[in-house]
């Protein structure tokens, strides 16, 4: 048996798995690691926190899995889509990240459409012009760091960064990462002249974009010794984190909809043609590797925003879960479950890093509307995932408004580990959610790259439909949906009521 290993390098924290060729899990460690917050609405990373975690993280799947290291055919990346990184001609890197979450870009919009129309920029590259992706963080650079810019000899992405860091011999990255700078021509995997240009970026000071995974290296002394791989491990393309979770969703022919509910939120239906929405607020990207497109709507913040609720209010949950060896998440879950559809009234807007998808908007504030005297925590609770929820409804009425029409939504990420979420995400979305043998499908997904790239499978269709497969679905419950019809058409209410796309940052 050959085994295939996918280190998913998330936001806030890194993954790796061991599977077989099967796509069954035979090992898993998680790390955390941090962001920081210089300014609000600015957020960075450094290589120091998130390497070693990869390393390590590494290093105790394998010991986990009892696999013998030398039968280990192969491993990639799923790597953060967006983040904006700066090299010298050393390859060192200039300043910290700016993660993808960052909205310090949002500044930079009214300059870059006066150098090219906003219609243009979508029309060449499927993106909306907007602070999620690198081109307005780039322009950042440019106006506000002249001398870190004037330094910089790559302007690369977390793909290309973590190769080389693990031994890859060129500066290489996939379609669906290159597409998160907002400058490759998705219709032909290329990038744009244009686009570039209007971001004062030369074509050599970018990254070679590849269409599919293949060997870019192999691992070296150091690395092995570091992360347990054997010296000489394929190293091999993979792709950004979302792409990777559509191949490990099985995301791979027309019509298939693939839901990711992380610190990201996505919602990837994959189409035979660059379609383009017209109302120019979904992303249309490269399916990397497939040959196919995906059309999506995202959330910024999603299960960050849960994230936050854990941090910010669950102290009580956080300790009982250290007593009880629980996870805290499963403690509010189960306090929610007896919080009718609806919240009793709570609405939550989850734009704690603005907003995207269906409303875009970079200014937009999470807020909290509805409470009284009565209003109880679990109540907010659900109104967090509710919340959540509604956002990614928007995107699926988005998707129909531009002619996608979704039958059933195959979910992944943090939220397919979930009953409860999954069932209150059926009832509001009222489709069935269909989950998959493993929720690891960023890992999946980037060790299905890496076993078509050296031979394991022939193809990457052929590698999805050995390794993928539906093992649960859960339909949506139809006395739950005139609650959450009327709760929705509140939070769309709320949304609009605030400012709608004219937030701004001093509101």
């Amino acid at each position: 048996m050959r085994y295939l290993v996918g280190i998913d390098e998330g936001t806030t924290g890194c993954k790796t798995c061991v599977f077989d060729e099967n796509g069954t899990l035979v090992g898993s460690d998680y790390r955390e690691y941090p962001c920081y917050y210089p300014r609000p609405g600015w957020v960075e990373q450094t290589p120091d926190d998130i390497l070693p975690a990869l390393f390590e993280s590494c290093r105790s799947a394998i010991a986990q899995s009892g696999v013998t290291k030398e039968d280990i055919a192969a491993i990639a990346l799923s790597s953060q889509g967006a983040v904006t990184t700066m090299l010298d001609e050393d390859g060192k890197l200039i300043r910290p990240f700016i993660g993808w979450q960052d909205v310090r870009g949002n500044g930079q919009i009214e300059g870059i459409s006066q150098r090219i129309d906003v219609a243009d920029f979508y029309r060449i590259g499927g993106n909306p012009l907007g602070s999620v992706f690198t081109a307005t963080k780039i322009d950042w650079v440019r106006e506000h760091e002249p001398e870190n810019f004037a330094r910089t000899a790559l302007v690369s992405d977390h793909q290309q960064y973590f190769l080389r860091a693990f031994g890859a011999d060129g500066d290489w990255t996939d379609t669906s990462s290159a597409s998160r700078y907002g400058t490759l021509d998705v219709d032909t995997s290329t990038w744009s002249e244009r686009l570039n240009a209007a971001i004062g970026v030369p074509l050599d000071k970018l990254p070679t974009v590849l269409t599919e995974s293949k060997v870019v290296g192999h691992i070296p002394a150091r690395v092995a010794a570091l992360t347990g791989l054997a010296e000489g491990t394929p190293l091999c393309l993979g792709a950004h984190d979302q792409n990777c979770s559509t191949l490990g969703g099985g995301g791979v022919r027309a019509g298939t909809a693939v839901m990711v509910i992380g610190t990201f939120g996505s919602c990837y239906v994959v189409a035979d043609k660059p379609l383009r929405d017209p109302l120019s607020t979904l992303t249309v990207k490269p399916n990397h590797g497939v040959g196919n497109w995906t059309i999506e709507g995202f959330s910024a913040t999603a299960a960050s925003s849960f994230r936050w609720y854990r941090d910010v209010f669950g102290d009580l949950e956080i300790a009982a879960g250290r007593a009880l060896k629980r996870d805290p998440y499963d403690l509010i879950t189960d306090a929610v479950r007896d919080v009718p559809p609806g919240a009793n009234g709570i609405t939550f807007l989850p734009h704690l890093q603005g907003a995207a998808g269906a409303r875009p908007n970079p200014e937009a504030k999470g807020t909290f509307t509805g409470m009284t005297l009565a209003t109880s925590k679990s109540d907010m609770a659900r109104a967090v995932l509710e919340g959540i929820a509604f956002e990614m409804r928007d995107v699926l009425e988005a998707q129909a408004a531009a002619g996608v029409e979704v039958s059933s939504v195959r979910l992944v990420g943090g939220a397919a580990k979930s009953p409860m979420w999954c069932q209150l995400l059926a009832d509001v979305f009222e489709r069935p959610i269909e989950l998959l043998q493993t929720s690891e499908t960023g890992c999946l997904g980037a060790a299905l790259y890496a076993g078509t790239a050296v031979g394991v499978y022939p193809d990457i269709a052929t590698a999805a439909d050995q390794a993928v497969s539906v093992t649960e679905t859960y339909e949506p419950d139809d006395s739950a949906a005139p609650a959450y019809e009327k709760a929705f058409r509140r939070y769309q209410a709320v949304f609009d009521a605030l400012g709608g796309t004219v937030f701004t940052s001093d509101f």
